[in-house]
């Protein structure tokens, strides 16, 4: 059934949740997170969690015990230089914790009700700065809430248009049992974004002896056609609702999402984070991570769980 021109419009990410480390990784992420609390006129909390180590550290050798005083001021200082402003905007709020980001960041999001969790993927090295980087992939494979992780600029400097994601969202949908529901999900965030959205299959090969593969190029063929078949009926749920196409690739599929993303000039990858089959595994989220990884793309993945209400 396609979905209903009477159902209530989902309210969108009006709680973001971003977690900083003063680089020029987290202060793009930090302008995205400001662009979608934004968007939805919703409210915008900043972290930066001090390695505990390093506050004990300090705290016994040098006696210093204004490690996070002073990373508080700091973080202010870093949201109004990121955001363009003489000092904290209304609609943002600033907390300087100590402990591991991603406990830091899940516990914050689990416990202000946030929407949306905000990081980069890649952060600074050393004992000075948290490695947001080498948090990301905890984060997507903890949370309860969507996360959207965004790789570094292509250019240094490289700001954020008020309009992003853009014209057009692609949502990396899988042809299973949950694939009806992973479109759905996908057009109520292009929808909120105002975006057109774009479904993309990617059909790996089969893994088979070389020997074979020129007899298999017709079972390909057809594996290729079902997908397109498959596809279609599922962007039927929702093309009621709004302009949707569809693509279908064959090849690595974190390679594929990530080239056809670029090529296209998306300003966001859509994907759903599975728990045990599919793209994802055991490790929950791996492949979101090596999708964003390897294109200037971010990317939004949401948890089995999560439900746009």
């Amino acid at each position: 059934m396609a979905m209903s021109r009477r159902a209530v419009r989902w309210p969108g990410f009006r709680s973001v949740l971003c977690g900083v480390d003063f680089s020029e990784e987290s202060r793009r992420a930090l302008r995205h997170a400001d662009v979608v609390a934004r968007h939805g006129g919703g409210a915008l909390k900043v972290i930066y969690a001090n390695d505990p180590l390093l506050v004990s550290a300090a705290a016994a050798a040098l006696h210093d015990r204004g490690v996070a005083r002073r990373s508080a001021a700091e973080l202010k200082t870093f949201i109004a230089g990121t955001l363009n402003g003489a000092g904290t905007p209304r609609h943002v709020t600033a907390r300087a914790a100590v402990g591991r980001a991603s406990d830091v960041l899940l516990e914050a999001a689990s416990h202000g009700r946030s929407d949306l969790i905000v990081v980069g993927t890649q952060g600074l090295t050393g004992a000075e700065r948290l490695v947001l980087g080498s948090t990301a992939l905890r984060i997507l494979q903890q949370a309860a809430v969507p996360v959207l992780v965004v790789p570094p600029a292509g250019t240094p400097g490289e700001g954020i248009a008020a309009s992003w994601p853009g014209a057009e969202i692609v949502a990396a949908i899988e042809l299973d049992a949950d694939g009806s529901r992973e479109v759905r999900h996908a057009a109520r965030i292009a929808e909120w974004f105002g975006a057109s959205l774009l479904l993309l299959n990617v059909v790996e090969p089969l893994p088979v002896p070389r020997w074979l593969k020129g007899d298999l190029a017709a079972l390909e063929r057809r594996r290729l056609a079902l997908a397109r078949r498959q596809i279609d009926r599922l962007a039927d749920l929702v093309r009621n609702r709004m302009a949707t196409t569809t693509h279908v690739m064959q090849g690595r599929i974190a390679d594929q999402i990530a080239a056809f993303a670029s090529l296209e000039r998306a300003g966001l990858i859509v994907t759903a984070l599975r728990d045990r089959a599919g793209w994802f595994g055991t490790a929950r989220g791996s492949i979101s991570y090596h999708v964003l990884s390897r294109a200037a793309v971010p990317v939004l993945a949401y948890p089995p769980r999560w439900r746009p209400r």
